[in-house]
């Protein structure tokens, strides 16, 4: 019996919320969410032959599945998780068709997802897999939830990365609150600190982080005071503004690209 059709499935799991409401019907792509909150996708091509390249479908469909991921996760600001269980391969005269258990094709760890009930998007989202990179640093900081200072440590990784090509294309207000962000990020990455510049900025803005007896001034980030913690987390929330914004002004550049 002759099958055309080439089925491969993915699963993604990491939701807490319905994904979307009702769900998507992409061309060539079936998107189904279970009681567990776990999506499986089923890229269909058919009409296909014996000549047809069935390893470089497999290959475009897991690049593409893995950019529908990325958008998610950009999306949310979290973590999911991508494994391929199985091919349907097709079947030709004089072969037999099989289902195939694949090597699992993993994108990250578990994550949480954001609460959405929207409607679906028309295409289907797709992130550059040049951006991958950014993304998955970026979303690293929803795996810290109670640590505001790593947070704003993984976001201020991407700012590092992508400020000097994006800066001028932020406005006066994130320019000067990179700075801040900079020295706040200094200030929680080391057991004590005596920066000059961070030092006068922390001693203005939170004086009970001076460290007192020292030769020099000194300041330090105690994790177990919520003083401290709050005033971190008031730096986290731009931190992750404006790593978004690059980040976003990157994928542009990368879309552009022939």
């Amino acid at each position: 019996m002759n099958n055309d059709t080439l089925e491969i499935a993915y699963q993604v799991r990491g939701f807490r919320r319905k994904l979307y409401v009702p769900m998507p019907e992409w061309p060539g792509c079936i998107v189904e969410q279970d009681d567990n909150l776990d999506v499986t996708l089923r890229i269909v091509e058919s009409g296909l032959t014996v000549d047809t390249d069935l390893a470089s479908l497999v290959a475009f469909a897991d690049a593409r599945v893995r950019q529908l991921v990325l958008a998610w996760e950009f999306q949310f600001g979290h973590r999911l998780q991508l494994t391929r269980p199985n091919i349907a391969w097709p079947s030709f005269p004089d072969q037999d068709g099989t289902i195939t258990i694949a090597d699992t094709v993993l994108v990250s760890d578990f994550a949480e997802a954001e609460i959405v009930f929207a409607p679906p998007p028309e295409q289907i989202p797709q992130v550059p897999l040049g951006a991958e990179r950014w993304i998955r640093t970026f979303v690293e900081a929803g795996d810290f939830s109670d640590y505001v200072e790593e947070q704003l440590r993984r976001h201020y990784l991407v700012i590092e990365e992508l400020w000097d090509t994006y800066a001028s294309k932020l406005d006066a207000v994130d320019q000067v609150r990179r700075e801040d962000i900079g020295l706040i990020r200094h200030f929680v990455s080391h057991a004590e600190c005596s920066s000059k510049k961070v030092v006068q900025f922390i001693s203005t803005h939170l004086p009970s982080a001076i460290v007192s007896g020292k030769s020099k001034p000194t300041v330090r980030f105690d994790r177990l005071s919520t003083e401290h913690r709050n005033f971190v987390a008031r730096y986290e929330v731009d931190s992750g503004r404006i790593a978004r914004k690059l980040i976003e002004l990157a994928i542009k550049d990368l879309q552009t690209i022939p």
